[in-house]
């Protein structure tokens, strides 16, 4: 009974370190932004996850819509009317390069 639970156990951490180390450097974040269009409102989102990576990535970003030293992957957004508004829910992992 005892080996059973250790190995159940030594497993899940071998699952859990191989997941940190593909995804070593890299951070998913969410925000919900709402505004008069759906680009606006995605933008918004943007960067606001920006703004949750690092406060000193925001003028670059506000000045070219670039994420220096970061790739930015599998974006995305699901948006829907809000009073005669739309919000947009948004995902976005950010890996450093």
């Amino acid at each position: 009974m005892k080996s059973t639970v250790l190995i159940c156990a030594m497993a899940a951490a071998a699952v859990s370190f191989g997941a940190g180390v593909a995804n070593a450097g890299c951070m998913t974040k969410g925000a919900v932004a709402t505004s008069t269009s759906a680009d606006s409102a995605k933008w918004f989102a943007m960067e606001t996850m920006v703004q949750n990576v690092s406060w000193g990535l925001w003028p670059g970003f506000l000045a070219n819509g670039q994420v220096e030293g970061y790739k930015v992957i599998n974006k995305r957004y699901s948006c829907s009317p809000d009073g005669g508004m739309v919000k947009c829910h948004g995902r976005a992992t950010f890996c450093k390069l």
